[in-house]
Parts: C-alpha cells; sequence; structure tokens
C-alpha cells in the first residue's frame, strides 16, 4: 500500500525539507533586519517571567504571617499581621500588573514583527513571479502557486509568531524558575533535576516495550 497522502489537507502534509539548512539561513536573513525587535522582545520576556516568578514567593510569605499569626493568636502572644499582609497582597498586584504589561509589548513586538516578514515575503514572491518566464506557468498548477503565496507565508509567519514567541517565553521561564529554586532548596533542586531525566528514561522503556502492542 503507498504511504503517499491522498485526504483533503494543506499541500506539502507528507514532505520532509528538502534543504532545512538553506531553507533555515534564508528565514534568517529576513529576521535580520529585526534583531533589534527580537532582542527587546527577549528582554520584556525576561521580565514578565521574572515578575510572575517571584509572585509565588512572596505569596508564600504572605501565606507564613498569616499562619505565624494565628499561632500566636491562639497562644494568647500577639495577632494576626493584616498591615504585613496587605503591603504583601498589594506589591503581588503591581507584579502581576508589570508581568502583563510587559507580556503585552512582547506579543505586540512579536506579531509586529511577523506581520512585516510576512509582507517582505509575499512582496519577494510577486517580485519573481514577476520576472518568470510564461512556460513557467504552463508546467505548475495554479493551485501549487496559490499555496505558495497564500498558505505557505501564512504558515511561516504563524509559526514565527508563536513558536518564537513560545520559545522565548518557555527559555526565560526554565531559567527563572532552576534560579528561584536554587534560591529556595539546593538539595531539593537537584533531586528533582535528577528525576526528570530518570522519568524520561522510563517512559522511553515503556514506549518501547508498549509499541508493538500498539502495533497489532
Amino acid at each position: 500500500m503507498s504511504n503517499k497522502h491522498h485526504g483533503p489537507g494543506p499541500r506539502g502534509a507528507m514532505e520532509k525539507p528538502k534543504n532545512f539548512k538553506g531553507a533555515f539561513h534564508k528565514l534568517a536573513m529576513y529576521l535580520s533586519p529585526f534583531k533589534w525587535s527580537i532582542l527587546i522582545a527577549v528582554i520584556f520576556s525576561a521580565f514578565s517571567t521574572v515578575f510572575t516568578i517571584i509572585g509565588p514567593k512572596k505569596l508564600g510569605e504572605a501565606t507564613t504571617l498569616l499562619a505565624n499569626g494565628f499561632v500566636l493568636k491562639v497562644k494568647n502572644e500577639g495577632s494576626i499581621d493584616f498591615d504585613g499582609i496587605k503591603v504583601i497582597l498589594l506589591t503581588l498586584v503591581v507584579y502581576y500588573l508589570i508581568s502583563a504589561l510587559c507580556n503585552y509589548i512582547q506579543s505586540y513586538l512579536m506579531s509586529s514583527m511577523t506581520q512585516k516578514i510576512s509582507y517582505n515575503l509575499r512582496k519577494a514572491i510577486s517580485e519573481k513571479m514577476n520576472r518568470l518566464p510564461l512556460s513557467f506557468y504552463d508546467s505548475h498548477s495554479n493551485g501549487d502557486l496559490l499555496s505558495r503565496i497564500s498558505n505557505d507565508v501564512d504558515t511561516v509567519a504563524q509559526s514565527l509568531n508563536q513558536s518564537l514567541s513560545q520559545i522565548i517565553t518557555s527559555l526565560a521561564t526554565l531559567i527563572g524558575v532552576l534560579i528561584m529554586m536554587i534560591s529556595i532548596s539546593g538539595w531539593l533542586t537537584l533531586i528533582a533535576l535528577c528525576i526528570v531525566p530518570l522519568t524520561g528514561v522510563l517512559a522511553m522503556l515503556v514506549i518501547g516495550k508498549s509499541q508493538k502492542y500498539f502495533r497489532a
């Protein structure tokens, strides 16, 4: 039985890139004029992540104040420090507002950049098509040409907008969470870092054993 894709779907759904390095190099050329926008987006994404990560730690401080005050109240040795809790909660509100603002600026920069890249790609395609001889259009279907002009450019723009933003945010989150974990407890961080690859190895072993049953 043939493995070709005959069902409905986007053009080339089962195709593999013929020259990934060349395509990546050309895409990097389109990204190079926006390197400062990408750098600013990375900075704002890092700030957004930092304030998001600090939030739970500050919330933990408020919980500690509440618990300690409750214990003191039970022992008739003091009361709950509501003023201190209020300050912490107001600080949390400011942190999350700054985080949301930084995230909005980062998203706006990435969306603007991808729209400009999409425009440049369409412009380059239009100029290329104007230079092509008529014999090219006789040997290529209209559907294939329209797909390259519309679907492929939209896919590149959407992938840049989503994937690049997720990479930046995920990397900043990973580094920030790791630093926060080390600041709380170095030993617990070491245990967590050992468990993650061990879990991955166990999952691979289970998948390797179960694949034959799925195939059957």
